[in-house]
């Protein structure tokens, strides 16, 4: 039994599975070859009417039996006990490990309880995690995915559909190969001309040797840097991989504050990586970017989803310091702005968050800071969900 409160309640909790078959067999990464884009929303509503919205990573076959088992726990529970909940959910689970679809599936369910709170007082979330330090963030474009027939024309017009929407900075898919590796990085630059920047991302798809060979191809290059170069699960060969000189950037396998611990203190990597839909939400993406800043470590949200999940990216980035130490010398803070073809990226929303001049603007509603288009996620929706206090 719950104590009673006057503080809004969770209600309604529902989830809404959206899928998109890919053309041509889909795209991806060196490791593989996706057919389809896929993501699970999640809508909460209060007890005083508000509606929060969030968004969860993952299949969403797997992710629906836990969403139906947190959203049972959540009803009832007041939208502020955010991280009582996260807790809960992290120490019940505890025989499942602190990653997995299940803090995903809290992920989604966190995001959209600030979105309620942030709403019910008028404000972003952005306000409620500490204050806004920016309005607009530029945005590098998350492009040069591997396909079937890896042919370079495609890559490049692939590159050069970034560039002529406004991009001068992209991360690229490589870990196809050392030759194949420095070819496409060529590309890019070229493409994206002499001030243009480039960062590459292994998806963790080789073994420390042939990592080491690749960057080494890359030095004179200068990568801003290299991610995922190795799986999560290795502990050994970062320091190896830190000596070429490219920076390291990692983190968007690693779930929850507790599995960021221990690779941020060992220093396995130069830029930490939360992505919101899946690290446990805004509650445990915050305590990781303080976690990485008491190591002196730059942080770049992982984003690849929806407009719903471009939003709490761009909420989160609108509270970080450009460095940990003085803003005068720090580095740019990016949104990872997915250029791939996925149709429900931007139809979740009633206004897609776009790009303009090279920066895309924090959205400033309530909450997120968007509208959802429920009558298109309604209309999408292959597995809806919907669980109600009696």
């Amino acid at each position: 039994m719950r104590p009673a409160t006057d503080r809004p309640v969770v209600t309604r909790v529902e989830s809404f599975a959206l899928e998109h078959t890919l053309p041509g067999g889909g795209y991806g990464t060196a490791k593989g070859l996706v057919s389809s884009r896929v993501c699970t929303l999640v809508k909460i509503t209060t007890s005083d009417g508000i509606e929060g919205w969030g968004e969860c990573y993952g299949v969403p076959e797997l992710l629906s039996p836990y969403l139906r088992q947190f959203g049972r726990a959540l009803l009832g529970m007041p939208i502020d006990a955010k991280e009582l909940f996260a807790q809960r959910v992290i120490a019940h689970s505890y025989h499942l490990s602190t990653g997995g679809l299940h803090v995903a599936a809290l992920s989604g369910i966190d995001i959209a309880l600030w979105d309620a709170q942030a709403r019910g007082f008028g404000v972003g979330v952005g306000h409620l995690l500490g204050g806004v330090a920016r309005t607009a963030v530029p945005a590098y474009a998350s492009i040069g995915y591997v396909t079937a027939d890896g042919d370079l024309d495609e890559f490049r017009t692939q590159i050069q559909g970034a560039a002529d929407e406004g991009f001068t900075a992209a991360k690229i898919k490589i870990g196809t190969g050392v030759r194949a590796d420095r070819k496409r990085s060529e590309i890019t630059l070229d493409v994206l001309g002499p001030d243009g920047q480039l960062m590459v991302d292994y998806n963790a798809n080789a073994t420390t040797d042939v990592v080491l060979r690749s960057l080494r191809a890359l030095v004179d290059l200068e990568p801003g840097w290299a991610e995922e170069p190795l799986p999560p699960y290795q502990r050994d060969g970062w320091d190896r991989l830190q000596a070429i000189g490219i920076p390291i950037a990692a983190g968007e396998s690693l779930y929850t504050r507790y599995g960021f611990r221990d690779p941020i203190a060992e220093g396995r990597m130069d830029i930490v990586q939360p992505d919101v839909t899946k690290c446990g939400g805004f509650t445990e993406a915050k305590l990781i970017t303080q976690m990485a800043f008491a190591w002196n470590r730059r942080v770049s949200p992982h984003c690849w989803g929806t407009g719903v999940a471009e939003a709490a990216c761009l909420q989160l980035l609108s509270t970080l310091p450009d460095s940990p130490f003085g803003e005068g010398t720090g580095t740019p803070q990016y949104l990872e702005f997915d250029r791939g073809f996925n149709p429900l990226r931007e139809a979740v929303l009633t206004e897609p968050i776009r790009l303009q001049d090279g920066v895309v603007a924090v959205p400033d509603g309530p909450g997120l800071g968007i509208t959802v288009d429920e009558s298109a996620v309604r209309r999408l929706a292959i597995e809806p969900l919907s669980i109600d206090m009696r």
